[in-house]
Parts: C-alpha cells; structure tokens; sequence
C-alpha cells in the first residue's frame, strides 16, 4: 500500500517537470494569422486604456466626511445656512459666510438721540386771573383777565434717548433675544407772576426781593386765583395781591406785593424685552438684503407728572385807629390817627403785619403699564444703505395713582411766629388722599430709521417716534375749581357751619402721544 501512494507522487513531479520545460503555444486571434511566440526577455505589449489616477474623496467637517450637509442627517452643517432651511426658501444650499454688508449679525447694539413733543397738558378751568381791585379777579366779570389755565399748557421740547439690542443664540441665526428701551428726560413747564399793588413801602419791597429776586418789586397790581363757592353756587376768589380800595386810606391794604407760579413737570421711560425669531432672510451675496423678524415679550412704561400751583403773600394790613383826648371842660378832642396792624385768620389762628403767607397745591399722577408686547422688525439693505422699521404693540393693564396734597403756611417776620394747616385752595378736605384706578389700554410704538453704513459693523441713522398711550391719567384734568370755602385755611369763611361740601372728581381719562425724530448708531456683528 505504501509502495503505491509513494510511486503516485513520483509520476506527478515528472509530469511537472515536463510542463515546464515546454515552449508557450502561439495565441492566434479570431480570424487572423497566428501570433508570434514570445520568447524569454520580450516586451509584451498592455492591451486597452492607459490606468488613471483617482481623484482625492472631498472630506467634510467632522461627523459628516462626504459633506453631504443636515439633508442627510449626518450632523449640523459648517456654519450659518443662506438662506435657511425650513420656510425660508428653496432650494437648500450652504455657500460660505459673505462678507459683505449682508451678512446676517449675530450680536447688535443700537444708541440714539432723541427730541420730540408731547400731548400738552390741559387745564379747562382758570388758575390765576387778574383785574381791578373791586372785581378780584372773580371769573365773568368785565375786567378779568385769564392769566394761565382754561385751556392747554405747551411743555415744549422733549428729549430723550432710546438703547437696544440683542443677539441670536443658534448658528443659523433664527432665534434669539432683544432688548428696547425708552427714556424722555424730566421737561418742566413754569410760568411766574410778580405783582405789586403800588402802596408796597421799601421795607417791604426789600424783603420781597430778598426772597423772589430783584424783579419782585414790580408787577401787575392784582393777583387772584377764581373758584366756584359750593354754598352759592358762583363764581369768586382768593386774592394774592390787591392794592387799596378806592375811598380807603393810603396804606390800608393787607395784600400789598406778592407772587403766583404754576409748575408741571413730565418724564416717561419704558422698557421691552422680547424673544426674536428670523422669519424671513434673503441671500445677502444679493446688492438688495431683506430681513424679517418677529418679536414677542413684555412690556413696562411708566409715565409720571406733577402739577404744582403755589402763591405768597407779604401781609402789610394796618387798620387806621383815631385818638382823643380830654379837652378843656372835658370835651374830647381829636389827637389824629394811628395805624395798627391788622390781624388775618390763617388756618384758625391769627397773624399780623408784617408776615408772609404761602399757599400750595400739589397734584401728581403716575401711570404705570404692565403687559404683553407684540411686534415685528424689518430691515433692507441695498450696497452700503439701510432702512429699518421696528413696530410693537403692547396690551395689558394701566395702573393709575393720583396723589393730592395742599398747605397753608404763615410766618410773622416782627415775632417770629409761624404756623401751617393742611389744605390749599384746589387741594382741600374734599379731595387730599391717595387714589388708584386701573384701565385696559393699548401702546403702540413705533421707530422707523434711514441710515449708511460706515464700516462693515457700524452705521448711523436718522429716524423718527412715535409712542401713544390709549389712556392715562393727567394732573391738569383732576383740578376741581368747585370748592368749599370753609375747607381753605386762608378764607374768611374758614370752618364755618352750614356749607356745603365738595365732591371728589372723577379720575379723566387722556390720550397722550410722543413723537419726533432721532439721530444714532448701530454696531452689528
């Protein structure tokens, strides 16, 4: 058995050995000749093409090598899409980042300047009026003159300043946060009457000077600050400054020299707060770039003002007093006359000659809004220009406080004296206190610019505002001209039974509008 498998294995190396020793057998191709036998040390020709080298695989960012982009869920794209995804556009495509002005920012801050005018303040009922010494300025009569009141006071110029900004969080930049606010500087309206009844003596010139400045002792002869009386129901007065009455005696006056002033003082600032979504966006390698985003959050505006009406008077009273004596057989004979100072009632109590006497009243209102902010920001660039419009309406809640508060004050410049009651003229028993009130009420704002673009981040605009307030509360608008006269410390009638009291006003309700133009700078990024 053995012999055999061993003699097997001898035959199949012979028969190798003889395969290789044999000559190749010619190739003759299909139809043609033989070909001829290649021989050790022959170069055979390579039939087809010549070989071709590959070209490098394009590798893209890390998690998707093929750069096949989101489309094919192999991870966020290389950076911002323009346009974006989704309800932007189509088609989907990723160019790099421009650098032109059209590039979407990520960061931005916004300064401006601004000036503008307000609703003015309106007074329906006349505050100091003046006329002849008989008539006392009293409302209706031939010779009364209105002063201030009984219509609208005109605060002027406003100025002001508006600051935002925001950024988007995600690379697209689709979402993120902005920021706005307002502020309008404190304005002040003031007017100031100086009068002088003419019988005012040096001294007391000097100390009206003293305490008004130089221009106090000359002015108008009469001061008076009008009302309607409860009890009778017509029209009367609180005289400032009076001279003497015709047919009395030189010097007999009380209200010799005296000042009036009227006051207001206004401020607004606001503040809101809003989430950003990009809704639209144009490929910014375009020379005209659109983009629109809408805007929602809170919003706070706080409105305050404060209506002041303040008088003072210098009392100079003197009651002329005859003397006698005993003559010869006891007749009595006249020695002339002699002047005494005559005593005034301030708040219940007594004063004399020479005193000052100063009566305040003092209303303030503040609005203060709470709510929800809706709105929309637009923008259009073509080549190295800009326009923007940001637009917002804020719905909520107007919470409204009026504050009241009066005094009459006195102080004897001879003694040394002084005293005060709570209680002016239009600020009274029936209506001091602290009142609130709250209303539904709509604020839409609105800022519209034209700028150029300095630099790729920066640029400088011209603009204009506009800020209405549905409803709000106004000091001029809480006066109420009928009084009490018993409740005004400075009054004849002061305290006395039987009058009729007043009745609080209702809270009115005003529009107020703000608008005017600004000047600023951008800086996006």
């Amino acid at each position: 058995m053995r012999k055999r498998f061993l003699g097997s294995i001898a035959a199949l190396a012979a028969g190798a050995s003889a395969a290789w020793g044999q000559s190749p057998m010619p190739v003759t191709p299909a139809g043609g000749a033989p070909a001829a036998i290649a021989r050790a040390g022959d170069i055979i020709p390579v039939q087809g093409p010549a070989p071709v080298v590959m070209p490098p695989i394009a590798v893209g960012p890390p998690g998707d090598p093929q750069g096949l982009g989101p489309t094919a869920g192999l991870g966020p794209p290389p950076g911002p899409m323009y346009p974006n995804p989704g309800p932007y556009t189509a088609p989907m495509y990723q160019p790099p980042p421009p650098s032109g002005y059209g590039a979407a920012s990520t960061v931005w801050f916004t300064g401006e300047y601004f000036i503008g005018f307000g609703t003015s303040e309106h007074v329906g009922f006349p505050l100091l009026t003046s006329g002849s010494p008989g008539q006392k300025g009293i409302i209706g009569m031939p010779t009364t003159t209105t002063l201030i009141g009984g219509g609208n006071i005109n605060l002027g110029g406003i100025s002001g300043f508006r600051l935002g900004g925001g950024f988007f969080g995600d690379a697209d930049r689709r979402f993120g946060f902005d920021f706005s606010s307002f502020y309008a500087q404190p304005t002040e309206y003031s007017k100031t009457f100086d009068a002088n009844s003419g019988n005012a003596g040096p001294d007391q010139i000097a100390g009206v000077v003293s305490q008004f400045g130089a221009t106090a002792g000359a002015g108008i002869p009469v001061l008076a600050r009008p009302f309607i009386d409860t009890t009778t129901g017509a029209s009367t007065s609180l005289v400032v400054v009076s001279p003497d009455i015709p047919g009395a005696i030189p010097g007999t006056s009380s209200l010799s020299v005296g000042r009036a002033s009227v006051s207001v003082r206004s401020s607004l600032w606001s503040a809101d707060p809003s989430a950003i979504f990009n809704v639209f966006r144009s490929d910014p390698t375009r020379r005209l770039m659109l983009s629109f985003d809408a805007l929602a959050g809170y919003k706070y505006l706080q409105f305050d003002e404060e209506f002041v009406m303040s008088s003072h008077t210098l009392l100079r009273g003197l009651t002329p007093v005859e003397t006698f004596s005993t003559g010869p057989f006891g007749v009595p004979v006249s020695n002339g006359i002699t002047l005494t100072p005559t005593p005034v009632g301030v708040g219940g109590v007594t004063t004399r000659s020479p005193s000052s006497l100063d009566i305040a009243d003092r209303f303030v209102t503040t609005n203060k809004f709470n709510g929800g902010n809706l709105g929309f920001k637009a923008e259009a660039r073509y080549g190295m220009f800009t326009f923007s419009t940001r637009a917002m309406v804020g719905i909520g809640q107007m919470h409204e406080t009026l504050r009241i508060r009066g005094v009459t004050s006195f102080q004897n410049t001879d003694n040394g004296r002084s005293g005060f009651a709570y209680g002016g003229l239009y600020a009274n028993a029936s209506n001091i206190g602290t009142y609130t009130n709250d209303e539904f009420c709509i604020i839409p704002d609105l800022n519209a610019t034209v700028g150029i673009n300095l630099t790729k981040s920066l640029s400088m605009y011209v603009g204009y505002n506009v800020i209405y307030i549905s409803k709000s509360i106004r000091p001029g608008n809480q006066l109420n001209p009928v009084i009490d006269a018993s409740t005004v410390p400075f009054s004849q009638t002061y305290g006395a039974a039987g009058s009729i009291p007043g009745v609080m006003k209702p809270m009115i309700q005003q529009e107020y509008w703000l608008q005017g133009a600004s000047f600023g700078f951008a800086f996006k990024y």
